[in-house]
C-alpha cells in the first residue's frame, strides 16, 4: 500500500518548548499578527510571557484578541485584514483550538482572495499562506499539528472544517508547561477530545501504519494520564502524559481523517453552545457501538488499551469511555441537552456534511446518523455537564 504521511515544518515539545518561540518568530519575520482568544491567555499570564519572549527576540507584534470559542468567518476575514494592513510577515496562533484554528486561517487569507466564506463555499485554497506558528495551551485539539480550521458559517450556523496541505504549521510548539493552569473542567473536556481523535484516527478507513501506532500509543496514554489530570492539575507527569496524547493524536488524524463523532459534534454545538470536547467525549460511546461491526478487531485493541486489561474485547471499548466519562463528571449521551427531538433529524443530516464521515469505518447514512443521535438522546445519567 502506498500512502503519504505530512506533518508540520518543525515541532518543539516539552517542558520549556515554549522559550524557543522568539527563536523560532525570528526566521520567519520581524512583524507577527498574535492571535488569541479574549481574555483567558492575558489572565494566566501566558499572553504576557510570549510577548515578551517575541520581543526580546526582535520580533513587534501586533495583538488580534477577538476569537471567539467557535472562530467564525468574519472574525476571520477581520484578522485577515489586519495582518495586511498592518504588513505582517507571519502569524502567531495561542491558546487552545479556536486561537490556533483561526490563526491558520487568518494566515492563510492574508493572502488569498475573497472572503473566508467563500472557501467555506468550496473555493479551493491555491497557495500558501503568511508562515505560522502555534503554540498549544490545552491538550485536546491538536491544532498545532494539524492543517484543519474548523470556523463557524454564520448563515448556516455550522462549523465546517477546511484542510489544506498549504496550511500545516512553519513551527508547532507543544509545553506542558501552559496547559498547568487549565481547570478540571477543561482538562477534562480537551482531554476527550484527544481521546476521540486518538479512536476515530485509529479506525479511520484512512488509516495507515504510522497513524495506527501514533493513534494507538494515543489512547494507552490517555488512559494512564487523563483522570489524574483532571483529579491533580499539578502533577506534571500527567500534564506531560496528556499533552504527548493530544500531540500525536493529532499527527495521526491529521492524515487519516476522523469518524462519524465530529461529524456530528459540529452541528450540535453550533447550535447548542455545548463544549466541543466534553459533547465529543458523551457521543463517542454511541459511536463505538455503531461502528463495532465494521472494525471489531481494532475497537478490541481500544478497548485493551484503555483499560489494560489483555482479554478486553471489542465491546469493552464503549464501556471504558464510559467509565472515564463517570470518573470526569461527565455524562454519556446528550439527553440532558434540551434538544427538541423535532431538530435531531436536521443534525444527523448536518452531520454528513463533514468531510470526517467520510472515512468513519461503517458507511453512514441520515438514518444511521438519526440513530446515534436518538441512542445518544434517550440515555439518562445522573451526572452534570462539563462546561
Amino acid at each position: 500500500m502506498a500512502y503519504e504521511f505530512r506533518l508540520p515544518g518543525l515541532m518543539h515539545f516539552g517542558w520549556g518548548a515554549v522559550q524557543q518561540v522568539g527563536a523560532e518568530a525570528t526566521k520567519l519575520g520581524r512583524l507577527a499578527l498574535l492571535v488569541t482568544g479574549r481574555s483567558s491567555m492575558r489572565r494566566t499570564g501566558v499572553l504576557g510571557q510570549i510577548q515578551g519572549l517575541l520581543s526580546a527576540a526582535g520580533v513587534a507584534t501586533i495583538l488580534f484578541d477577538e476569537i471567539e470559542s467557535d472562530p467564525s468567518s468574519s472574525t476571520v476575514d477581520r484578522g485577515a485584514e489586519l495582518a495586511r494592513r498592518a504588513g505582517c510577515d507571519l502569524v502567531i496562533g495561542l491558546g487552545g483550538g479556536s486561537a490556533m484554528d483561526a490563526g491558520r486561517a487568518i494566515a492563510a487569507m492574508a493572502v488569498l482572495d475573497g472572503s473566508m466564506l467563500d472557501y467555506l463555499g468550496g473555493k479551493p485554497v491555491d497557495r500558501p499562506g503568511l508562515p505560522l506558528v502555534n503554540i498549544a495551551t490545552t491538550s485536546g485539539t491538536a491544532s498545532e499539528i494539524t492543517p484543519i480550521a474548523v470556523i463557524l458559517h454564520e448563515g448556516r450556523r455550522l462549523k465546517m472544517g477546511l484542510k489544506s496541505p498549504f496550511w500545516f504549521s512553519r513551527v508547532a510548539i507543544t509545553d506542558p508547561e501552559l496547559t498547568l493552569t487549565m481547570p478540571p473542567a477543561l482538562t477534562a473536556a480537551t482531554g476527550l477530545d484527544a481521546l476521540t481523535h486518538a479512536i476515530e484516527s485509529y479506525i479511520s478507513t484512512g488509516a495507515t501504519p504510522p497513524s495506527e501506532a501514533l493513534a494507538l500509543r494515543s489512547i494507552e496514554l490517555v488512559g494512564a494520564h487523563l483522570r489524574e489530570a483532571f483529579g491533580d492539575g499539578h502533577s506534571r507527569p500527567a500534564r506531560e502524559g496528556m499533552a504527548l496524547a493530544s500531540m500525536i493524536a493529532g499527527m495521526a488524524f491529521a492524515n487519516s481523517g476522523l469518524g462519524l463523532v465530529h461529524g456530528l459534534v459540529h452541528p450540535i454545538g453550533a447550535r447548542f453552545g455545548v463544549s466541543h470536547g466534553a459533547l465529543c467525549g458523551r457521543l463517542l460511546p454511541h459511536v463505538i457501538r455503531y461502528n463495532e461491526p465494521a472494525a471489531a478487531e481494532k475497537l478490541t485493541r481500544v478497548g485493551r488499551a484503555l483499560t489494560g486489561n489483555p482479554e478486553a474485547t471489542s465491546s469493552d471499548a464503549g464501556d471504558a469511555v464510559e467509565a472515564l466519562l463517570r470518573d470526569l463528571q461527565v455524562p454519556s449521551g446528550i439527553a440532558d441537552i434540551p434538544i427538541p427531538t423535532e431538530r435531531l433529524p436536521e443534525l444527523a443530516k448536518d452531520g454528513l456534511v463533514a468531510g470526517a464521515v467520510r472515512t468513519n469505518p461503517r458507511p453512514v447514512t441520515e438514518q444511521d446518523a438519526l440513530q446515534v443521535l436518538q441512542a445518544a438522546a434517550s440515555q439518562t445519567t445522573e451526572s452534570h455537564l462539563v462546561q
